[in-house]
């Protein structure tokens, strides 16, 4: 090997002899290696193994065993640390979002179910009461009469859940309350007018 380090060649007869010298340098190593791969495995058992590990002798076929146990115990620990710290994590961000979450009072949970309340009949009644009213005329009477009795009784059923929030003691959910309901009975009002007007 010495004689390939020492001298770069140039020419192409100089590159010939290089690969020449190398191919019979590599094909004496690795024949060497092949005799030495079968010489041990030949011999290979698994009492024979289980015995070189028993007595500790260093051959290539304990300390390749001993490196793939050693990198398998390794990369499993990792995993199963990784997964349980990935876990642990994730429980403690729900742990911190359950308990960072503030529990409403008793008239911030009144005040929010009156508007919620509020905002249903705006987005859902008001605008199919403005359609009724104002296409009643592409209706049969049956279904005139029909879209009456449910917007009615769907206002009515809203009255029904302000009326079962509790607002005692409290002037300003009190007031807010009262509105609501001013507002819904005004809807009330103005479909019995339309009724009326048409002679349904």
């Amino acid at each position: 090997m010495d004689q390939l380090k020492g001298k770069i060649p140039t020419t192409s007869e100089e590159i010939q002899q290089y690969v020449e010298l190398a191919k019979s340098k590599l094909t004496t190593n690795w024949d060497q290696l092949t005799d030495l791969i079968h010489h041990h495995t030949n011999d290979l058992t698994v009492d024979s193994v289980l015995n070189d590990f028993k007595n500790f002798n260093v051959n290539p076929v304990t300390v390749s065993l001993t490196l793939i146990s050693i990198t398998t115990l390794i990369l499993l620990g990792r995993l199963f640390s990784s997964g349980s710290s990935e876990q642990h994590e994730s429980s403690g961000k729900k742990h911190k979002k359950k308990s960072g979450k503030k529990k409403l009072s008793r008239a911030q949970r009144a005040n929010k179910e009156i508007q919620e309340i509020l905002d249903y009949v705006e987005s859902e009644y008001v605008p199919e009461i403005d359609k009724y009213i104002e296409n009643y005329q592409t209706l049969s009477k049956d279904d005139l009469d029909n879209k009456f009795k449910f917007y009615d009784e769907m206002l009515l059923k809203e009255l029904v859940k302000l009326d079962g929030i509790d607002v005692t003691g409290n002037d300003i959910l009190r007031e807010n309350r009262k509105k609501v309901i001013k507002f819904i009975q005004d809807h009330q009002k103005r479909l019995d007018k339309f009724k009326k007007d048409i002679g349904v």
